[in-house]
């Protein structure tokens, strides 16, 4: 009986028989049974352990490319990018030039600092004083194509004003038409690394860096992340950020990618820091280019995604209108009054209006440009002119895109964020007379959604 029951515990138990028994051999085949799925004949789990390796490797080998492709970007423009600033020279062509600076947005201006300089109050004073307008026509028309030749790029205004930002100069009184914090960074670049592009250089690093960030919080992929930042690396609107820089528009899109981050973990995590940070970046983002037209976009877009969080949607918008202020603290230190502030702020909106840009007749030029290459100049002579660097991959990467829009809509709400701007972006350049640099904020979230 003792042995019929011994064989029945070992038929029931033969690990624990085994072990008993001291039979390692046994013990650790039925070991091996329980533990290598390859033999229960379950491989689910190795596939998938398999195919995230795969994914891994690619995506740091994209990722790899990417930076090696921007890195050598820099490499090739280094006499340029890496040239020290020389601000008596900037002074001097300043100098030369600075009645024109804004010349194709305002010419009113360009008038009244000539008839400033000619004695006269401004330029109404002097056609008073004139009495004929034939007269009064033909100067104009003088003084406009005697400055024609004596244009300074962007690039060079904003480095220039940097410098004297960087330096005590009231924001107020030089280019106040954009707000100071991109041009006070620019400035600091030349302070402490005596060039304006090093700024610039590193910002646009930290900017595929959050490209790849955003783009796995969204889809929580590996190879979606790797795809979105190399893709941006090679896209000639970002690099042409880096060679023909320093330009505002990158540091706008460091700051929107600062907020959409910070925004994307707020919903995730729903921890008051992100949140905070998400309005500060804001009031960043404000104090990049010409305030009142981007706090109604980026405002609606804030709105339209957190409609329902009201309170939310009450401190980003706060602390941002308040970091907004403090950007300009020159201005303040200086003697600036809040009325004053705000006074400057109509002073640009009044600035821009007086342009005089029929915006209907360019409404729409964005898509132009997109799908050929060439868009419509906002210059008396209507010129059409052409990017050079645009290809084939602007039109699908927009048109897929915008096809795209409808499938990821349901996927999550940090897709549904992203989807609410670049729609919102859409009609913000459907009147805006444009630049092609002034797409890099659409392509770039087209990139991360794809």
């Amino acid at each position: 009986m003792k042995k019929i029951k011994a064989k029945a515990n070992i038929q029931r138990n033969p690990t624990r028989h085994s072990r008993v028994r001291g039979n390692p051999e046994e013990h650790h085949t039925i070991e091996n049974f329980r533990l290598d799925p390859r033999l229960r004949g379950d491989d689910t789990i190795l596939k998938q352990k398999r195919n995230l390796n795969i994914e891994l490797l690619f995506g740091l080998f994209l990722t790899f490319l990417g930076f090696l492709y921007f890195f050598y970007i820099i490499l090739i423009h280094s006499q340029f990018l890496f040239k020290k600033y020389n601000p008596i020279q900037a002074e001097i062509t300043y100098s030369q030039s600075q009645w024109q600076q804004s010349q194709n947005i305002s010419p009113d201006k360009v008038l009244d600092e000539w008839a400033i300089k000619n004695g006269y109050t401004g330029w109404k004073n002097y056609m008073d004083e004139t009495g004929n307008k034939l007269k009064a026509e033909s100067q104009k028309l003088k003084i406009i194509k005697s400055i024609q030749s004596k244009g300074v790029s962007d690039s060079f205004l904003y480095s220039y004003v940097g410098y004297k930002y960087a330096h005590g100069a009231n924001p107020s009184l030089l280019n106040p038409e954009h707000p100071p914090l991109a041009k006070y960074l620019i400035g600091c670049s030349i302070r402490f690394f005596g060039n304006e592009h090093m700024m610039g250089i590193g910002v646009a690093f930290l900017s595929l860096l959050l490209i790849g960030i955003i783009s796995y919080q969204l889809s929580r992929s590996i190879m979606t992340a790797s795809i979105s930042l190399f893709a941006a690396s090679l896209f000639p609107l970002f690099t042409d950020q880096i060679i023909h820089g320093p330009q505002l528009e990158l540091y706008q899109l460091f700051f929107f990618l600062l907020v959409l981050h910070f925004l994307l973990m707020w919903i995730k995590k729903k921890k008051m820091i992100f949140c905070t940070c998400a309005g500060v970046f804001f009031g960043m983002l404000l104090s990049t280019k010409t305030v009142v037209p981007f706090f109604l976009l980026f405002g609606a877009w804030l709105t339209f995604s957190f409609w329902e969080q009201w309170k939310t949607l009450i401190v980003i918008i706060g602390i941002g209108i308040l970091i907004f202020i403090a950007t300009y603290y020159q201005f303040f230190l200086l003697g600036g009054a809040l009325r004053t502030f705000l006074g400057l702020q109509k002073y640009i909106v009044t600035y821009y209006g007086n342009a005089h840009i029929p915006l209907l007749e360019f409404a729409g030029n964005y898509l132009r440009l997109i799908y050929t290459g060439s868009w419509k100049f906002w210059d008396s002579s209507r010129t059409i002119s052409h990017y050079s660097e645009w290809n084939l991959l602007w039109p699908l990467i927009f048109s897929w895109g915008m096809w795209q829009l409808r499938s990821r809509w349901n996927k999550n709400n940090g897709y549904r964020m992203l989807i609410i701007f670049i729609i919102l972006y859409n009609l913000f350049v459907f009147i805006t007379p444009i630049f092609p640099r002034y797409l890099l904020l659409l392509f770039v979230p087209l990139v991360i959604l794809l």
